[in-house]
């Protein structure tokens, strides 16, 4: 019987695909080769898997053609799938029509999105979607959930934990979403998966929240009418608190690691320029911080920023070229690993040094872009030089 279900298994998914395929031909399962599994069974275990093919053929699923000699003995030579649905319900299996139509049950709240679509359309195909078919339709929901609360409030920092206490009751169910979450949030499902912590703080999700540091001259302008002196080697405020700024920096530097930041915010020594931490990737209360701060600096002022030469330091500075710089002159600094020296290098594979490229190409760097080397450097790596006043 175990073999029995092994081989209309198998006749089902194949059946499944023929049809996706639209495929006219017959999906069947020939024994006359006798090197088959088939033939090394007992005469008593051939009798207990016939028994099953002729159960399966009375309700419809499939069709058996026998041998013309031996009897009541005589082998079975073919199963034939005559209805794939039949033999679903035979085996107590779902279809894939039934798998995708609960799936898409459960996903109906956000049936207008694109990219639910599209992954209800991959699994109607028999494809996985980072390694996600029908079954996991509740983790996409629960997923989807998050992103609408963060989307209803797109300028707070939402805490992971107390967030998902609050949608789920259970202070660990965010964790687990982290796949759900980058596969509904990237630009395309062929790109190479993100980082957690990058997949949330683009969506306002954080451990716990983090302040705005800046370092330089000038004041920031803060609720209630507050004004902050931007103090070296820095001062921290939060992020919803900043509501302009007051000063004529020569340059605004932003900086991907804090490590660098604090390095660099000692190098700054009194000149008039801003070095601005981002936190890795930037959630949306930096953005909303540093675009209010920009909207009072002179439109001549020359923005850089300096991270990582890796996928995710080009990715960075494509979400702030994209969020925050606009038409303004926005260059790399010290992000070129044709010229920068540093103590180490680590090469990478092509994909990676074409998403890289990509990333590079969105932040208006083409030159990088188009001649990018198969390598990343970490920012840490490199040594601390700011650009001249």
């Amino acid at each position: 019987m175990f073999l029995a279900d092994d081989v209309l298994r198998a006749l089902l998914g194949r059946a499944e695909g023929a049809a996706v395929r639209q495929s006219a031909r017959a999906v069947q399962e020939s024994f006359t080769d006798r090197h088959h599994e088939y033939w090394s069974n007992t005469l008593d275990q051939r009798d207990v898997f016939h028994e099953r093919m002729r159960a399966a053929a009375a309700r419809g699923a499939v069709e058996l053609t026998w041998a013309k000699q031996g009897g009541e003995d005589r082998p079975l030579e073919r199963v034939r799938v005559a209805d794939r649905l039949a033999l679903a319900g035979f085996l107590g299996l779902d279809s894939l029509e039934r798998k995708v139509a609960d799936a898409r049950a459960v996903l109906a709240a956000w049936a207008s999105q694109r990219r639910v679509e599209e992954i209800l359309q991959a699994w109607a195909s028999r494809k996985l979607t980072r390694g996600f078919g029908p079954e996991a339709a509740p983790d996409l929901a629960d997923a989807l959930r998050v992103i609408d609360a963060t989307a209803g409030d797109p300028g707070a920092d939402h805490v992971a934990r107390k967030l998902s206490v609050r949608l789920f009751g259970d202070s660990k169910r965010l964790e687990s979403l982290v796949t759900a979450l980058d596969l509904l949030t990237v630009e395309s499902v062929s790109m190479l998966a993100r980082h957690r912590e990058e997949v949330f703080r683009l969506l306002g999700i954080v451990k716990e929240p983090q302040p705005f540091l800046i370092s330089g001259a000038g004041h920031l302008r803060l609720e209630r009418g507050q004004l902050c002196p931007v103090v070296q080697p820095f001062v921290g405020v939060a992020n919803q608190a900043v509501t302009g700024y007051a000063g004529s920096p020569a340059w605004i530097l932003t900086i991907e690691n804090l490590a660098t930041f604090h390095l660099a915010s000692r190098e700054l020594a009194g000149r008039a320029a801003l070095i601005i931490f981002t936190g890795g990737m930037p959630a949306p209360s930096w953005v909303a911080a540093y675009r209010r701060i920009l909207a009072e600096v002179p439109g001549d002022v020359p923005l850089y920023h300096w991270g990582d030469i890796d996928q995710g330091g080009f990715r960075i500075a494509a979400r702030i070229r994209a969020t925050c710089a606009g038409d303004r002159a926005f260059e790399p600094w010290l992000m070129d690993a044709r010229v920068v020296e540093a103590d180490s290098r680590h090469v990478v594979n092509v994909a990676t040094r074409n998403a890289m490229a990509r990333a590079a190409a969105a932040a208006g760097w083409t030159d990088i872009a188009e001649d990018l080397a198969p390598e990343t450097i970490e920012q840490e790596g490199i040594e601390v030089t700011l650009p001249p006043i």
